[in-house]
């Protein structure tokens, strides 16, 4: 009688328990549904800005989507419903990123051709010398003017890529202009300015 009783309150239990389980399915589809909406908003622009942050809700969502797919609702709602909050973070944390690069950006992109400008100018009268200073040889001018092409097209590249949306990208490569910039005006003996040498 006492065996019938537990197994009896055993069933009970489980059938309490798949029932609960199975009425976790609806909401945890929802909560999936809001979730992914959330996140598809704010993934191509987190891609760009904050990659590694992109990838971890990515991955925080295809783990809720697994628990669904094994029958795990419950487990599956709990980390679907924090999803669209997590997104709302990031959205809010790359948009100051992207306006950090941005002012980034402006500043660059006034410094860095008056830079470029003045190496073309001292290059362009050295090469019209009838006679070289003492402290320019050839291979120096020749050096100048190797480096003048690759700086020309740095910036170039820099500039395609803020045209296109990227401002990372171009903050990144205007950034890695400094070494070679500061190197040229070395050679031609013009003053390096501070914000190079940093």
């Amino acid at each position: 009688m006492l065996r019938q009783i537990r197994t009896g309150l055993m069933l009970g239990l489980v059938v309490t328990l798949a029932v609960a389980c199975a009425s976790d399915k609806g909401p945890a589809e929802a909560a999936l549904k809001a979730a992914d909406e959330a996140i598809s908003a704010v993934k191509a622009e987190a891609a760009r800005y904050m990659p590694e942050q992109a990838r971890a809700l990515e991955a925080s969502l295809a783990s809720a989507k697994d628990k669904f797919g094994k029958g795990d609702y419950t487990a599956a709602l709990t980390e679907a419903q924090a999803l669209p909050a997590k997104a709302k973070d990031l959205a809010a944390a790359v948009a100051a990123k992207k306006a950090e690069l941005t002012r980034a950006w402006q500043c660059m992109s006034t410094r860095k051709p008056q830079v470029v400008d003045a190496i073309k100018s001292r290059v362009d009268i050295l090469s019209q010398a009838k006679k070289l200073p003492a402290n320019m040889t050839a291979d120096k001018l020749a050096t100048a003017k190797a480096g003048l092409a690759e700086l020309t097209q740095s910036w170039t590249a820099a500039t395609e890529a803020f045209k296109a949306g990227n401002v990372s990208d171009a903050v990144a490569k205007a950034t890695a202009m400094k070494p070679k910039a500061a190197e040229v005006l070395g050679i031609l003996g013009m003053p390096v300015p501070d914000a190079l040498k940093a």
